[in-house]
């Protein structure tokens, strides 16, 4: 048995089951986390992991799921919190800020900031005599703009400004948090318009390469970047803390 664990929210397929096959084929014991059973329970048979259902807007489920991710493989070393939507299901019609319901607001903001905020309310505290890393899905969204979304740009914004408060909070502990921001990447959310050859979409294997590598070697506070049109990736220089 390794002795190191991964756990990774919205894992069952686009970047997150990147993120769960890169880092078992480097023999991490990974709990994959999602409140999608077919995918996740045929992920973690395929890569030794493990498979916990999670409904990230759902305190009480992240809790639970976290427990028996404790339980089975320990506490985990590494924990990606990826889950993410857009505010209308691919394939639908963007709306207008002023057409966004309640509910689609609601459930927005309650798995892309809520889903960021149960995790890292819950794994801190076990991290925190073993140390790791938290590392927080954002996009380049949350670094500009997308239109045809407010709400989604909203919610990447809200995540870097999270993730790097978090990140002071803990300077000089064993625990470091920092934030990827994918560009365009070959994801099931990615609407049809945003898959033209000038966003260069990036296969979700290059994007989990970036974020096991952020996991792994990363810097407390780090907002770093990835787009296929850099062919690299870098750190975003932002005002100290």
């Amino acid at each position: 048995m390794s002795e190191k664990v991964a756990l990774v929210t919205g894992a069952a397929t686009g970047i997150g089951a990147a993120v769960c096959t890169e880092l078992a084929s480097q023999g991490i014991r990974v709990a994959v986390c999602d409140i999608n059973k077919v995918d996740g329970e045929a992920l973690a048979k395929k890569i030794g992991g493990e498979f916990i259902d999670c409904d990230v807007t759902n305190l009480m489920s992240v809790q639970g799921a976290v427990n028996i991710c404790t339980q089975r493989l320990g506490i985990p070393d590494y924990v990606h919190l990826n889950a993410g939507i857009m505010t209308v299901p691919t394939g639908e019609p963007f709306l207008a800020i002023e057409d966004v319901s309640e509910a689609q607001y609601q459930k927005i903001v309650g798995v892309n900031l809520n889903g960021v905020y149960h995790g890292m309310r819950t794994v801190l505290p076990l991290m925190r005599d073993k140390g790791g890393t938290v590392t927080i899905t954002a996009s380049t969204a949350g670094l500009s703009v997308v239109p045809v979304d407010p709400m989604y740009t909203a919610t990447k914004y809200a995540l870097i400004g999270f993730g790097r408060a978090v990140a002071a909070a803990n300077e000089g502990t064993n625990i470091r948090v920092n934030v990827i921001c994918p560009g365009v990447t070959d994801t099931q959310i990615v609407p049809d318009d945003y898959r033209r050859p000038e966003f260069n979409v990036m296969a979700v294997e290059v994007m989990a390469a970036e974020i096991v590598d952020l996991l792994f070697d990363g810097e407390n506070g780090e907002v770093r970047v990835k787009n296929a049109a850099d062919k690299t990736s870098f750190t975003v220089e932002l005002p100290k803390l």
